[in-house]
Order: structure tokens, then sequence, then C-alpha cells
């Protein structure tokens, strides 16, 4: 036997009418979306369930219209089917006599179907809706304040459809045609073209064009299995999107442990662009990777010689802007070979993707110590953006302040660094034993352009003045650009002032960086003084352009005026004009250029020379031999001391979407190592967990 009901709203003043002494709350007003209330005892439960039986009898359930596509809407209270002995129905009959006089006290029929049901014939003919209706003593004030019309009772369920039915004989409820579940006191909400709810089971069944919405996160699927009483469910062939992150799997599993896929694969909103030293590469590959870095989709092969897969992966939606990700049991996969990959997080938000290995290799000079180090970096995530890293590492090689080498133990020792990178700061701080020397460095991005810099023994970027290296330095830049200048590609303005102290002896750790202030020093004295500079440099629109980006030529004038002045009444200028020829020959790409320098004044630092001389020229450039590597380097000479003060090369290896890059600048003595990793198609995994909260995983239900 199939009937359908309808369930409808009463006004307040219909329902005071019809209460008398009680107050009586219709289950059909309850709002949608509104926060879930336990009721206070069992015992209202209990007398939820029973009015629920005692409403609909069987002669009620009948079609209520004649209309040709019957609608309406369950809502069913969520409670364990209860067993009506005779007796009670008796007295529950009684009661409502002796209430409404709207039925008669009669004895109860037996059923071979479930517990005694009440006549037909004692009933009235079935109105065109039903309101369900839940008891509150007046004596108890406190559980009535609790129960309003704007409560939604924890446990009831609320089936939409274009056809809703209900089946006596089985206790299920369906409803057919872009049927919609809400489930009370859930922030959430289940779209299907069938929905079945067993209530003997507690347990509701959707087919077909499944759809979950659940606090803003939407997940589809062909079917799906939710066990009430338990806040167990299940779905096939889930497609969830996270964030822009497209999880698709065989199945999903949820609990009040949370949610879990098995066997499919993640697709990030943006590739995964892991980088370290990247601008350390080929003069035509740092120009890529500028290119890279903000358009990375860009980028990604049509067949990507680098795959990744994870054993686990978990998604704690509630850390970081746009969720943090944690990878177990990762392997790179490069053709028949496979990496391991330490477990690491990554931010998977739309706009940054930032990864965080545990354990990664180190093979460094250790911020210009000197050497060679090599060994393991550990690193550490603090707050949303910060990373925290400490490595021990053995050194191999480096030259003493007085420029002689450290023979003892053939020149091998210990080493170590931490660092601090967050949002806005960094901080790095090293030693090493072989040359007993200690260096550091802290930035903090004040805003866009504006920062601090500080050092201890650390090379510094100086703009026109290339990198020079203090003993002891802290000073604030400020950068800026202005455009739509007549003739002029760019402007830039680069303003500075700090207090700096000098340590002659340290040029003397390279001896080809010390030939360019004239040979060793042996200077101890230690000279303090305070700085103010201001630069402006300048680059033409193309004189020329011949060609395209593939084969061509263009050529641009570079001009820069620089003045500083210092607290010991030194002051100095320094004005820059020459050339620029940019060269593209298929796989070659050339930069050369000649500059004309006039230097003025004078300086109290030994670090703080110009080492260029008033003629030089420099030529840098690279030739990609293969897709797989690529080989460049520069050199800078000084036309009047006839020296370089630039001899580097530097190389790219590997394929498009893997690159390791390595430099080594011979004038300074710096060894430098780097990465470029590009992941952007579906990474696979065997499981895959969502957390909603710190404490536990999403929680169950729809």
């Amino acid at each position: 036997m199939t009937d359908r009901i309808c369930l409808s709203k009463k006004t307040n003043r219909e329902r005071s009418s019809m209460t008398g002494g009680r107050r009586k709350l219709p289950l059909g007003h309850i709002k949608e979306f509104t926060s879930a209330t336990t009721l206070r005892s069992a015992a209202m439960a209990a007398s939820l369930a029973l009015t629920l039986q005692l409403s609909l009898p069987p002669g009620a359930l009948s079609a209520t219209s004649g209309t040709d596509s019957p609608s309406g809407t369950l809502l069913l209270p969520l409670t364990p089917k209860l067993d009506t002995t005779p007796s009670t129905a008796s007295d529950t009959a009684k009661k409502a006599d002796e209430e409404t006089g709207d039925i008669k006290t009669v004895a109860p029929q037996e059923s071979n179907d479930g517990p005694p049901l009440l006549p037909n014939s004692v009933l009235k003919t079935a109105p065109d809706k039903f309101s369900v209706e839940v008891d509150v003593e007046d004596e108890d004030p406190a559980m009535a304040e609790s129960i309003n019309e704007d409560t939604t009772l924890k446990g009831t369920i609320q089936i939409v459809a274009d056809d809703t039915e209900f089946d006596q004989e089985k206790n299920t409820f369906l409803g057919t045609g872009n049927a919609v579940a809400i489930i009370g006191g859930q922030n959430s909400k289940l779209e299907a073209d069938m929905i079945l709810y067993d209530q003997n089971n507690e347990e509701i069944d959707a087919r077909g064009n499944v759809r979950i919405t659940r606090d803003g996160q939407v997940t589809v699927g062909s079917a799906f299995k939710f066990k009430v009483n338990k806040d167990e469910y299940l779905i096939t062939n889930p497609d969830t999107e996270i964030n822009g992150a497209t999880v698709v799997a065989r199945k999903g599993y949820g609990t009040d442990e949370g949610i879990a896929f098995r066997k499919g694969s993640l697709t990030m909103p943006d590739p995964i662009y892991i980088q370290r030293n990247t601008m350390i590469g080929p003069i035509g590959y740092s120009a890529e990777v500028q290119q890279k870095m903000i358009h990375p989709d860009a980028y990604v092969p049509v067949k990507p010689s680098v795959k990744f897969k994870a054993r686990k992966m978990v998604y704690e939606k509630y850390k970081t802007d746009g969720g943090n990700l944690t990878v177990f049991g990762g392997k790179l996969q490069m053709g028949s070979f496979d990496i391991p990959v330490p477990r690491f997080s990554a931010n998977i938000s739309k706009n940054e993707n930032t990864v965080v290995f545990p354990i990664s290799p180190s093979i460094t000079n250790n911020l210009q110590i000197g050497g060679m180090h090599i060994g393991p970096k550990f690193n550490h995530a603090m707050g949303k953006k910060g990373i925290l890293s400490w490595s021990p590492m053995l050194q191999i090689g480096g030259r003493n302040l007085d420029g002689t080498r450290n023979d003892d133990g053939a020149g091998i020792g210990l080493s170590g660094r931490v660092s601090y990178e967050g949002k806005r700061s960094k901080i790095n701080i090293a030693a090493g034993s072989v040359n007993h020397l200690m260096v550091a460095d802290a930035a903090y991005n004040i805003r866009k352009g504006f920062k601090f810099n500080a050092g201890i023994n650390r090379f510094m970027e100086d703009g026109m003045y290339g990198y020079r290296r203090p003993r002891l330095a802290a000073e604030l830049v400020d950068s800026h650009q202005i455009g739509n200048v007549p003739f002029l590609s760019a402007v830039k303005f680069r303003t500075s002032a700090g207090a700096y102290q000098d340590n002659p002896q340290l040029i003397n750790l390279n001896p080809q960086y010390a030939e360019l202030f004239g040979g060793t020093q042996t200077s101890t004295v230690f000279k303090s003084a305070l700085k103010i500079q201001e630069q402006l440099t300048a680059v033409t629109h193309p004189l020329f352009n011949v060609g395209n980006d593939k084969w061509g030529v263009k050529s641009y004038i570079f001009g820069g005026v620089s003045a500083r002045a210092y607290s010991t009444g030194d002051k100095g200028a320094l004005g820059q004009i020459g050339p620029i020829l940019d060269m593209r020959l298929n796989r070659v790409r050339l930069q050369g250029n000649y500059t004309q320098s006039k230097v003025g004044g004078s300086t109290p630092f030994v670090f703080d020379q110009f080492i260029q001389g008033q003629r030089s020229c420099s030529l840098f450039g690279d030739i990609k031999v293969t897709k797989y590597l690529t080989i460049g380097g520069g050199l800078g000479y000084n036309l009047n001391n006839k020296l370089f003060y630039q001899k580097s090369i530097s190389a790219a290896i590997g394929p498009e979407d893997f690159k390791v890059l390595v430099s080594r600048d011979m004038i300074r003595g710096m060894n430098r190592l780097g990465f470029d990793v590009l992941i952007g198609s579906p990474i696979p995994f065997d499981k895959l967990v969502l957390k909603g909260a710190p404490d536990h995983g999403q929680l169950g239900g729809i």
C-alpha cells in the first residue's frame, strides 16, 4: 500500500485556538537552515514519535488532491519507531477525544504488519494538508522557551520532491523528481533524482545526479547512502571541489571522524611550482622563470615528464587562507624511475602554492662563508606563511681572513645554518669552523618597495655599485619605478640610508676578488660611518628592433647617476651610460654592453669602492643545447685595470618541468644550487582525508 502525504505550516493564531492550555509547535513551520536545538528529555522524543503515528492514520494517508502531478514535502522526526501497545493506543485515543472530540474511544485493531492501528471508520476525512505538532507542558517554562517556531529540532529530515510517497508496509518515504533532503541541525543539502528514506533502518539512499552542498563545499556523484543514527555515509564516484582544487575518486566515506576518498586524483587550481635559487640560472632561462612565476599554468607541458603520486594526503580546510595539504608517501615519477619525496605540506590557494618539505638536501656556499657545504635541511612550518629551517653541514674548503688556506684536516670542518622566512621577513645565520667565520642577514618588507636590510659579513646588493661586503650593515632602502616617461621604457629610483662598518680583510676570502681592490688587505682597522645615497637609472625604448623573439636583435641605451654622502665628511658621485645589444639566435641568447663611467669623490670604506672601472664591457649569454640542457655564463671586464670583475658559469639541467640549476661565481668564490619543479597534472592518491576542524575531521552527515 502506498500513500502520499503533504506537511504544511499553521499560523500562531491557528495553533493558539486549537491547543487551549497547551502550547503546540508545528514541525512543518521549522526553518530549513537554522541551528539545531537538542530536545531536553527522552520523553519529548517519545512524544514526538507517538504524535506522528497518531496524527497520520492510514485512512489519512491518501492522495490529497486530484492533480495529475502530485507534489509535496515530507518533514519527519528521526526518532526510533515506537511499538504502540493496545492500552497505549486506547489511552491516547481517549485523551484525544476528551480534548478535541474528533476521535472516539474504540478498541484497537490487530494487524499482522506491525503495531495495532486505529480503525479508519472512526477518523475524520483527511484534510488537504497535515500539520505534525509537539505538545509542550505549560508547567515547564524552560522547555517552552527553548522550543519555538524558529527552532530546528535536531534529528529532523525534510524531503521535497516533485512526487513524495509513503510506503506504510515498508515504512519508507520516497521522493522522486528533483528530490531535495535537508537534515535538521546541519548546514547541508542533498539533491538527487530519487531520495529514499527507510525509517526502520534510519538510512537515506539517493540515486542519480547526486549533489551534496555542505558549508559551501559541493560534491557530486552517482549514488549516496547515509546512516542517520551513526553519521556514516558512502558516495559513489564522488567529484568534489575544494577551494578551486578538484577531487575525483571511486568512493567517498564519511563519518564523524572525517571524510576519506579512496583511489582518486587531486587536481590543483594552479600548478604546484617548487623553486629555489631560480635566478642563478642562465640569462635566457632566468627570463623564462620570471614569466613562469606569473603564469605557471602556461608552462605545463602536454605530456609531463615528471608526475607525482601520493599514498595519502590530508587537506586541512581551516588552515591558512587557502587550506593546507599534507602529503605522505609521495613519489616523483620520471619515466621508469621513482624518486621518493619526504612528507611535505603545501598551501593550495588559487593565488599562491607554498610548499614546505620537512627534510631537503642542502648543497650551498652557506651565505658565502667559503668552500662547499653539504648536509640535510630540516624545515618546520610556523603560522600561516612562516618556515623555520636548520641545517647541520660538512664544510669542505674555505680561506681565512688573511687570505691563506686552512690546511688543518685537509680543509674539512663543520658548519651550520638557521633560517626563518615569513610573509614579510627573512633571517639567516650561518657559521663555519674551517675559516672561523659567521655570516648573517635580515630583511623586512615594510611596504611594497620599502624594506629594512641588515647583514654581518654578508654580500649585499647596492644598485649601480653591484654587490659589496661590509662587516656590519643596517639600512633602509626604498625602490620605486616611474613609467610613461617619453623615450624611456622605465625610470627607477633607489634611495638608501644606514650605518655601516668595514673589515678590509673580507676581500681576502677570494684572491681574484682581492685583486680588484689592489691586492690582499692586511689592515685590521674597522671603520664605521653613516651613509645616505640616491640612485637614478633609466633604459630607453629599443633604438631598433629587427626580427622576432626567435631570430632578432634589439638595442637600448642604459644610463644612471648616483650621489652619496658619509658622516665622516666623505662624499662621492657616479655617472654611467652605454649601449646594450640583445640578440636572439634561435637557441642562443646573447646580451652585451659597453659602459663609460665617471667616478668622483671618496669613500671611507674598502668594500664601498667602485671596481667596474671607467671603461668596461660585459657579455652574458646562454645556449640551449637540448631541451634537457642549457649552458650559460657571464664575463665583465675592467678595461682600465685589465681585470675581470665578473666571471661566472651556470647551467639548467633536466626536462622542461624539472630543472636543476647550478652556478659558480669565480670572482667571489660562490657556488650555488637551485631547482625548478612544475607539477600541473592531477595527483593520484590512494587516500585523501578532508578535515574541517583541528580536533577532528569534517563532521558526518550529508
